[in-house]
């Protein structure tokens, strides 16, 4: 007997919340986070004759809270359009630049954003517009003004809900900005260095000619008295040559010491320059690999250091 007056009891509630205005039922749904029951009641409500703009602003609530941005876009651009008087306006046109944003409609957000702060300074929301704004030229590259709304932010409302998301990002700015630096730094060494290595073994094809041609010239005339002359051209040449060598070995030095503390910050290095047979292990994802690698990288460093430095003080001791 029991058991059947708990039956019945459950069939009415079930009823009753059928029976329920669709617009108090979805709100219910919506203060339980219950998204797909609200949707679906704010559905109703608003195929209902008459449905003003309520439902109309729940139902897009409801559509972002679920992931469903192309859908919410497309009641937000219905809602702007049947309510231009409705007091959340300010709020519809905010979340629209949002999901723009979301769905990876970069310009269009940052104008509907732009509107939004023009529009209506004032608004609880203008720092939230602010960092949205700062997000989307941030992922279109444009670091710059990405850096300069997320300071916007952290000096003129210290209070913000998206402080510390703006100072995050104004530190991946700073990382990213110092990456990019290296690696400009190691592709201009890079290109120095092969511009006068080709320098060199030209100089050097050259030297080896002059020393063919000296030689014959000496065989030739061993008792002229420009054998000194001929010795002190062949000097300079050699002295000449020499510098170009040390030039080739600081640089190769400092592209080693450059490649180690790009590897070292994560970033992915060019293959032109690194060493054969570490190319695969030093943008690795596997952090152990990485490591063995720039250890290596290291000791590459060190060794070609030691090693110019025993041949400028005339070979190992």
């Amino acid at each position: 007997m029991k058991k059947n007056c708990m039956l019945v009891l459950a069939l009415c509630a079930g009823l009753a919340a059928f029976a329920q205005d669709p617009l108090t039922a979805g709100l219910d749904a919506y203060t339980r986070s219950d998204w797909s029951t609200a949707i679906l009641s704010f559905r109703r409500a608003v195929s209902l004759p008459g449905a003003g703009s309520e439902p109309w602003y729940w139902l897009v609530m409801s559509e972002l809270s679920a992931g469903e941005h192309e859908t919410a876009l497309s009641d937000i651009e219905r809602f702007v359009v049947s309510f231009p008087a409705d007091g959340r306006i300010p709020d519809v046109v905010y979340q629209k630049g949002r999901v723009l944003y979301l769905l990876g409609k970069y310009e269009d957000s940052i104008q509907t954003l732009y509107k939004f702060i023009s529009s209506w300074p004032s608004h609880p929301m203008i720092s939230s517009a602010y960092y949205w704004m700062g997000e989307n030229l941030y992922a279109t590259g444009r670091y710059d003004e990405a850096r300069s709304i997320f300071t916007l932010i952290l000096d003129s409302w210290p209070q913000s809900v998206k402080r510390e998301a703006a100072w995050y990002r104004l530190a991946q700015i700073k990382e990213s900005g110092r990456e990019e630096e290296l690696l400009k730094l190691l592709k201009m060494s890079h290109e120095e260095s092969l511009k006068i290595i080709e320098d060199y073994q030209r100089r050097e094809k050259t030297y080896e000619q002059a020393i063919t041609a000296y030689q014959k010239r000496i065989s030739d005339m061993i008792k002229d008295t420009r054998l000194g002359e001929l010795e002190q051209q062949l000097g300079e040449e050699k002295l000449r040559n020499s510098g170009l060598l040390d030039k080739i070995s600081s640089l190769e030095i400092k592209n080693a010491e450059l490649a180690a503390a790009l590897a070292s910050l994560g970033a992915p290095l060019p293959a032109s320059a690194i060493p054969d047979g570490l190319s695969e292990d030093i943008n690795s994802p596997d952090p152990e690999k990485r490591r063995r690698a720039l250890e290596e990288l290291r000791n590459k460093a060190q060794a070609l250091r030691e090693m110019y430095d025993q041949i400028i003080d005339g070979g190992p001791k």
